[in-house]
């Protein structure tokens, strides 16, 4: 990734209002020193969303995301943090040099060739003689002509080596459209052939939309399979591309939901019919890398595969899956099993497919009756008992108390099961605290302590001239917080390279660990407007409390010395408690 010039970023920080910023996504109102909304990061009734304006960060106490202007930006809009600096160096006509990545020029000639390759076949499309199969199948499939040029459709002529004859003027250009898939060497050597021969063409965008590769589908019956999609390549990988994803995109964070379908067709039947959130695979099973993509813009996510064995297949898939991710995921199906969302909405209308939206099912609901599907009733009670011990992985997977209880609920109905005795059941599988416990926990720390090393940190980021004070007294080992210490150190560092003016925004911008930075600007944020404490006692009650910790380890270590009968190791730490004793003393007369 290009470096950008560290004096480039402070600048653009430093010009960037962030409340008129935060203020494009969210409705701030004013509190204080601060503004504070609802965040646009989670779902919430009461806000807990604040920025400090003077301070250029913001921070949410409900999901906990915090950071400067391009945090902020890199999460809306989830862009990389160079694309995050240039869009922010626009909106305030800095100049900026040009980025200078190798990566990216090594790819520059592949989305080139893509997209001559994507106008080629529009163009044959439009072609009176050559285009006519393919115009016939659209206006077969109901698709009319705004649509195929919205989705840059196009037609790959039945010749063979058309595609070829064009663009493979040279080596490197024959090289060229080898590597992206869109041609093929004969066997005998003689010579190539173009790949996607007398299909539909539908060419794949990334989420910059620039052409990544192609999907073909065939015109009519055949023996080829019906879509066929370029193979992998420099800039395509099918794992993490999701059909219509760049166009649909603001749409699925406006509705916080995300449909996806199976075929290419069908997302362009459903949005030419107005339903805009709607995203293909790239193949029929989702992948682990397309759900965190969906993930990180969307709450819920609606799955509507096919009825047949395949579809079901990737369905049960989907939702093996989709249980690593905070989605919500439900099941859209249609009355007639024979139905897909392009035959469904073109027959009965874009209203009736969103009463199937709302009908949805959840997964569980989805499963059992899946599973249950066939079986002669009542149920036999070693089937019921296969069926509670397939669900317990599951049910153990939700994380809400509710949903819990209600999908435990509709599993006790359907397989008729007393609601009681399943409860019991799944209560035996939930995590109990015999698990060894982690590094002391910050609730173990007395909150009187932490909120002293909240506030000393608090202090020095608002005064590091009081560092060279601290010195001797303090240092990261005496926060009890690791989180607090590294934050400290970090501050410290900084200070010490006198790097300028220590800025909160600045800070967050060098911690790399989003947890830290989250902890940070809530911190900040939270003692804003806190009333000041008294600084050096603050300071001397954190050494003193470090030193009462490593007395009490000493004591623990002079107790094993003497049942030991290790009479020097004995005489060295009873010395090492003495000083350690003093040194209280004397920090406590002067607190």
């Amino acid at each position: 990734m290009p470096t950008i010039a560290s004096d480039i970023k402070v600048e653009i920080r430093a010009r960037t209002d962030i409340v008129q910023l935060v203020g494009e996504y969210v409705r701030l109102i004013p509190s204080g020193r601060t503004y504070k909304g609802l965040c646009p990061f989670h779902q919430e009734k009461t806000p807990s969303f604040y920025v400090v304006p003077q301070k250029q960060i913001f921070h949410c106490f409900g999901c906990g995301k915090g950071g400067d202007v391009f945090a902020f930006l890199m999460e809306i809009e989830k862009l990389t943090f160079p694309e995050a600096v240039r869009l922010l160096a626009r909106r305030l006509g800095i100049e900026m040099p040009a980025p200078v990545d190798p990566e990216t020029d090594r790819k520059a000639p592949f989305f080139a060739m893509l997209e001559q390759a994507a106008k080629f076949y529009a163009s044959q499309l439009y072609q009176a003689q050559t285009g006519a199969p393919a115009r016939e199948y659209l206006k077969t499939r109901e698709i009319d002509w705004d649509t195929a040029r919205a989705f840059q459709l196009g037609f790959a002529p039945p010749t063979g080596d058309a595609l070829a004859r064009r663009f493979a003027k040279d080596a490197d250009s024959t090289v060229l459209l080898e590597k992206v898939g869109l041609i093929r060497a004969h066997g005998s050597g003689a010579g190539h052939y173009d790949t996607f021969r007398n299909r539909l063409m539908i060419p794949i965008l990334d989420t910059h939309g620039r052409v990544i590769g192609f999907g073909g589908r065939i015109l009519g019956k055949s023996d080829e399979p019906k879509y066929l999609n370029s193979p992998e390549s420099e800039v395509f990988n099918k794992r993490r591309v999701l059909f219509n994803f760049k166009a649909a995109l603001p749409q699925i964070r406006r509705q916080n939901a995300a449909i996806v379908v199976e075929g290419f067709l069908d997302v362009i039947s459903l949005v030419q019919r107005g339903v805009p959130n709607v995203v293909a695979t790239l193949g029929t099973s989702i992948t682990s890398e397309q759900l965190q993509l969906l993930a990180r813009n969307a709450q819920t996510l609606y799955l509507s595969y096919d009825a047949d064995e395949a579809g079901q297949r990737a369905t049960l898939r989907a939702i093996s899956l989709q249980r690593d991710t905070p989605l919500n995921a439900r099941i859209l199906s249609f009355p007639d099993p024979k139905d897909d969302p392009d035959s469904f909405i073109r027959r009965e209308g874009v209203e009736k497919f969103l009463e199937r939206l709302k009908a949805s099912q959840d997964i569980y609901t989805f499963l059992v009756e899946m599973r249950t599907r066939g079986l002669p009733r009542p149920l036999e009670v070693h089937v019921k008992e296969r069926l509670v011990r397939e669900f317990r992985d599951y049910i153990k997977a939700i994380e809400s108390p509710i949903a819990r209880s209600e999908t435990i609920k509709t599993m006790a109905r359907l397989l008729d099961l007393d609601v009681h005795l399943l409860e019991a059941q799944f209560a035996q599988d939930r995590p109990t605290s015999s698990a060894p416990p982690a590094e002391k926990p910050a609730s173990a720390v007395p909150p009187a302590q932490r909120r002293r090393e909240e506030w000393v940190l608090k202090h020095l980021l608002d005064h590091p001239d009081e560092f060279p004070r601290t010195r001797s007294l303090l240092s990261s080992a005496d926060f009890t917080d690791p989180d607090l210490g590294k934050i400290f150190s970090l501050i410290r560092d900084t200070v010490e390279r006198g790097e300028g003016p220590l800025q909160p925004a600045d800070l967050l911008g060098a911690l790399d660990e989003p947890r830290l930075a989250s902890r940070l600007s809530g911190l900040i944020i939270a003692l804003e407007e806190a009333p000041p404490e008294p600084f050096m006692e603050c300071v001397k009650g954190m050494a003193i409390h470090r030193l009462k910790r490593e007395s009490q380890d000493l004591q623990a270590q002079i107790a094993k010395a003497e049942k030991a009968g290790d009479q020097a190791r004995l005489a060295d730490l009873q010395r090492q408690q003495f000083e350690l004793r003093r040194k209280i003393d004397l920090l406590g007369r002067n607190v």
